[in-house]
């Protein structure tokens, strides 16, 4: 989830509750006032009633029921009771719906005045002492307020649908505000997607010094200043120290060739000579080693072509067989593949050559017998050669492929532990992998692409 998606959701969040607030708050004061004009109207209904039994004589009693019969469906499920000063019912509306009372009731009605509640049914009922031209009455009146429900269901349903429709468009205006605040950024990441160790001269634009992306980006801008200045010391030196290295160890085999040439030489002398030349010749592989690892890392571009995996791989076996003559390579061309199209990869020739004679020479030099098994095989957009050879344990490949690393069980046999690192470096510059397993032999995987 991108942090716009996740500040608009916090933003519509916190909008919502108060919304909801908002709205709840309009449906409750609108319930409270709906059952107060509806317990009013019954209030005033208890009046009325009690008015007019007390101005009417007992024989015009008729007259009030034809009055009540013209008024009784005025409210839904209306009914009135009247009792007098000994609790005796005097007067019950023509309606069926009953009231339930008690003496308790009425005695606590006398006491307060008036008492207002909804019974067991939904009912809203209304209780009234009554007092007015030496009358003492309590009435009783209750009825189902059916119009006032269905118009509060009705402001229920359209509070629900402002809320849905409120959520969506606070969360669409908070999704495009932020985003107008955001496009500063997304401008920012734009620009620094496109700078590569290539181009640490593009600084990012800045137009003033008071805004945070303002000095973000002059931040960056000062990073990219070291960064450069960083990559600039390390390619002179690694430059200047291979030229410095290399011309003193040319000049030392040279003295040891002429040495190795004065036909008076002893033996021992000889011996001597002919493996500090083999040392001479350990240090310049380190430092050409050493370059192309330096070159790797910092990206410089490279010539990339269509190559044959098998034929390359057949010659990098010839060339470390000439210095291995105990090596013994066996290479099994996957059922798979049916044309060279899915054997060819684009890379650089010589990198390529290279990762081969690491891999080769790895299993030459540490390898029990000498010997490695060599699978092609396709995969995906890309084409797989897996070097199995033999081994008793595991390696730790945390650190396999860090430069320098050498197990140390391995410490009495010549290298210097690059290869294996720069052979990484080189398929992951042609956009491939190197990957190691165990399991019952060293199995190492490089992976490249096929040329489309």
């Amino acid at each position: 989830m991108t942090t716009r998606v996740r500040l608009s959701l916090l933003f519509a969040s916190f909008s919502m509750v108060l919304l909801v607030g908002t709205l709840g708050s309009i449906y409750y004061s609108h319930s409270r006032s709906r059952q107060h004009e509806f317990f009013e109207r019954l209030r005033t209904q208890c009046f009325r009633t009690a008015g007019l039994l007390n101005e009417v004589k007992a024989a015009d009693r008729d007259l009030l029921r034809v009055l009540d019969r013209n008024s009784i469906h005025r409210m839904y499920d209306e009914k009135v009771l009247l009792f007098n000063d000994r609790d005796e019912l005097i007067y019950s509306s023509l309606d069926d719906e009953p009231i339930p009372y008690t003496r308790a009731l009425l005695d606590s009605i006398r006491r307060r005045k008036e008492l207002q509640w909804r019974d067991a049914d939904g009912d809203e009922v209304v209780g009234v002492h009554y007092t007015e031209s030496n009358a003492d009455y309590v009435a009783l009146a209750s009825a189902f307020d059916k119009y006032g429900r269905i118009e509060l269901r009705n402001l229920l349903n359209t509070l629900f649908v402002a809320l849905a429709l409120g959520s969506l468009f606070i969360f669409g205006a908070g999704y495009f505000f932020i985003g107008l605040a955001f496009r500063p950024l997304e401008k920012l990441n734009h620009a620094i997607d496109h700078i590569d160790i290539h181009r640490l001269d593009q600084h990012l634009p800045v137009r003033g010094t008071k805004g945070e992306i303002d000095r973000l980006a002059m931040g960056y801008n000062a990073m990219l200043a070291r960064l450069r200045r960083s990559f600039e010391l390390q390619k002179a030196f690694v430059t200047n120290a291979s030229h410095e290295l290399r011309t003193p160890l040319a000049r030392m085999n040279a003295l040891v060739e002429e040495a190795l040439a004065e036909p008076h030489a002893s033996a021992s002398t000889g011996t001597t000579l002919q493996r500090l030349q083999t040392d001479i010749a350990e240090q310049g592989q380190l430092i050409d080693s050493l370059l192309l690892l330096e070159q790797l890392q910092s990206g410089m571009p490279v010539a990339k072509e269509p190559v044959r995996l098998d034929e390359a791989l057949f010659a990098a076996i010839a060339e470390v067989k000439a210095a291995h003559p105990a090596l013994q390579a066996t290479v099994d061309i996957g059922s798979a593949i049916k044309s060279g199209a899915q054997l060819t990869v684009v890379i650089n020739p010589l990198l390529l050559r290279t990762a081969l004679r690491n891999l080769l020479a790895n299993a030459a030099l540490y390898a029990a017998d000498a010997s490695v098994a060599i699978h092609l095989q396709p995969m995906a957009g890309s084409v797989q050669a897996q070097f199995l050879n033999a081994g008793a344990r595991p390696l730790p490949d945390d650190r396999l492929f860090q430069p320098f690393f050498r197990h140390a069980e391995n410490q009495h046999v010549p290298g210097n532990g690059l290869g294996l690192s720069i052979v990484k470096q080189i398929a992951e510059q042609a956009g491939g992998s190197l990957n190691y397993a165990y399991n019952d032999a060293h199995r190492f995987t490089i992976a490249l692409p096929v040329a489309v």
